[in-house]
């Protein structure tokens, strides 16, 4: 899917991904709230996301805040469920769950110049963003991307027999990146500059107290900069070479104000997570069509904290993949075998030294992808693939939510898609659809308490989850007048196959609706642009006891913008829950109701 770059059109990572069939995006409510990723109910922190091949991982807590991220320094943001079977992956790519790909590549051909955009809008929003390029050398480019933006938050809701203002959700941030690609015959490299500073309430959960209404007064600061690199080098017609690095750092500040809410437990903590990664991967054509790749990756990772019996965790992580593929014009198949094993290792204020008891684990992952496409207007193919991810630094380790005795989550993926598709002058169309199961052991799940920054981890031990995605698409391209219609569908039945005869057992894991989906409508005429969105989500459990008290509503919304191109110019509006919903996402998190942002925007 190619990023729109209207100004209508979602312009946070975020946005763009809630419109991938079978993608759920966790939305904590506001401009400034938690969202993550869900891929078939393999959970956000088995999602892969990847800038430029390289993985944005949070070992703290491995939840990527996806409302980080702009599309303004992107080209293309894509999805895989199953494998990639590209050369020169790192051995991270083999080894994700599933992989969201942030690409930036195919801007570095585009002519100098740049954009200045301003958005404002609802929460008294305001929203500037500047992108600027410029080719300093032949084939050498310099892209440059600032964006801020604030917002108080504040947004009416229902709550019980009252109406209420959401207070604490307001956010101010400021994001700075840069980028400077080379390319030569037979090779390229970039380096990537990220720095993002955030100060931001978290509003808290709805739950009625016997003192009164909901109240937070809880505030978290953050400070990210991480700068990666990549090399790629065709040595000869048959061998290449792909080196990639990273180093990262990120600070976090989390304040309770107890003297603005007494009932807050007294917290004000400070904690520092610093990694660095290395990666070489290695791609040889044997014999056409048969290429091999080897892949190596190292990272290491760790967190400080003045966080009273923190037990400042380290931990050293090498992952390798051997894969190879035959891939002939309507025939191909890829398989892969990745080892991953971690060390970790802590110290304890108690002991008052240095411990890696029962610190090392490690797994074997192998992967099979199958594709035929017998006539150009139907493909098939098919993928089996074992994945695992270790608990995070927070998972096991924090006082305030970890628990020492998570174990690690492993999944048996297997999937096919089917795709019919034709064209036929201006008109096109197409149809996909791809049955999955997933059999997932000690999935670990977080659950969120009275805090987003304060969770209760657990092990469920097993999950089947059998489903289905289900995409329909017609459109019409003419010279004046352009129309696009897309069904999406998503059948989602995962169960808790634990402890046969306990109270859970066959009930549905928390948060995976049985049926979801989205209707959506592009409609262009000369330089006029109005896209409609209907999101459809059927009713949750807020827990694996499916009982009343943790049942969470169906929910629906419709969205709609309006955009205007002119010569340099673009203009546009863009309304969201029009019908003014009330629905929440996640127990105890009322979402905004109807809400506006109007946008400009001059290129040059």
């Amino acid at each position: 899917m190619v990023v729109p770059q209207l100004p209508s059109a979602p312009t946070q990572v975020a946005g763009i991904l809630s419109r991938f069939t079978g993608v759920q995006v966790k939305d904590y409510g506001g401009v400034g709230g938690l969202k993550t990723v869900n891929v078939r109910s393999l959970g956000s922190e088995h999602v892969g996301i990847f800038l430029d091949g390289i993985q944005i991982e949070n070992a703290q807590n491995m939840q990527v805040d996806l409302g980080r991220f702009s599309t303004d320094m992107l080209g293309l943001v894509t999805l895989y469920n199953g494998q990639k079977t590209s050369r020169l992956q790192t051995a991270r790519e083999y080894a994700a769950g599933a992989a969201v790909y942030l690409d930036t590549d195919n801007y570095h051909f585009f002519p100098d110049g740049g954009r200045v955009r301003l958005k404002g809008g609802s929460f008294a929003t305001v929203n500037p963003s500047v992108t600027w390029k410029k080719e300093l050398a032949p084939f050498l480019y310099l892209r440059v991307n600032g964006e801020f933006l604030t917002s108080n938050g504040k947004y009416k809701y229902p709550c019980f027999d009252t109406t209420l203002v959401r207070e604490n959700g307001d956010i101010l941030f400021l994001r700075l990146e840069a980028q400077l690609s080379r390319w030569y015959h037979r090779g390229n490299w970039n380096i990537h500059v990220y720095t993002y500073g955030s100060e931001r309430g978290f509003p808290g959960p709805v739950i009625r107290r016997a003192q009164g209404f909901p109240f937070s007064a809880e505030r978290q600061a953050d400070q990210d900069l991480f700068v990666q690199g990549r090399w790629t080098q065709d040595w000869t017609d048959r061998y290449a070479t792909s080196v990639r690095f990273k180093y990262a750092n990120s600070y976090t500040h989390y304040n309770t104000h107890p003297e603005k809410n007494p009932m807050a437990l007294p917290y004000d903590l400070h904690y520092r997570q610093q990694s660095a990664y290395l990666s070489l991967a290695q791609s040889l054509i044997l014999a056409f069509p048969w290429t091999v790749d080897f892949a190596t990756d190292l990272q290491y990772a760790g967190l400080n904290s003045d966080m009273g019996q923190f037990v400042t965790p380290r931990r050293l992580t090498f992952t390798g993949a051997l894969a190879s593929k035959l891939a002939w014009d309507r025939f191909r198949t890829a398989a892969s075998l990745v080892y991953t094993g971690a060390w970790d290792w802590f110290k304890t204020p108690s002991a008052g030294g240095w411990s890696g008891e029962d610190s090392y684990r490690d797994t074997w992952m192998p992967s099979l992808t199958l594709y035929y496409a017998p006539w150009p207007w139907l493909e098939v193919s098919a993928f089996a693939k074992r994945t695992y991810r270790l608990p995070s630094f927070n998972d096991l380790y924090y006082s305030l939510m970890g628990n020492a005795r998570l174990q690690p989550e492993a999944a048996a993926q297997f999937g096919a898609d089917v795709i019919y598709s034709g064209r036929a002058k201006a008109w096109s169309w197409a149809l996909r659809l791809s049955p999955y199961y997933n059999h997932v052991s000690d999935k670990i799940v977080a659950i969120p308490t009275s805090s987003q920054f304060r969770w209760t981890m657990l092990n469920i031990g097993k999950v089947d989850v059998t489903g289905l995605d289900v995409k329909a698409e017609v459109g019409y391209e003419g010279t004046s007048l352009g129309v696009n219609t897309v069904l999406r569908y998503t059948y989602q039945r995962a169960l808790d196959h634990s402890t046969p005869g306990s109270q859970t057992w066959g009930n549905q894991i928390p948060y995976i609706p049985l049926h979801s989906g989205s209707i959506g409508l592009t409609f262009r005429w000369e330089q006029w642009y109005l896209n409609w969105d209907t999101v459809l989500t059927g009713s949750r459990w807020s827990r694996s006891a499916n009982t009343a008290d943790y049942y969470v509503a169906p929910w629906s919304t419709s969205d709609v913008s309006l955009t205007r191109k002119f010569r340099k110019y673009t203009a546009g509006i863009a309304c969201k829950n029009i019908f003014n919903r009330s629905y929440e996402i996640v127990q105890g998190y009322p979402m905004p109701g109807f809400n506006w942002m109007l946008s400009v925007e001059y290129n040059w």
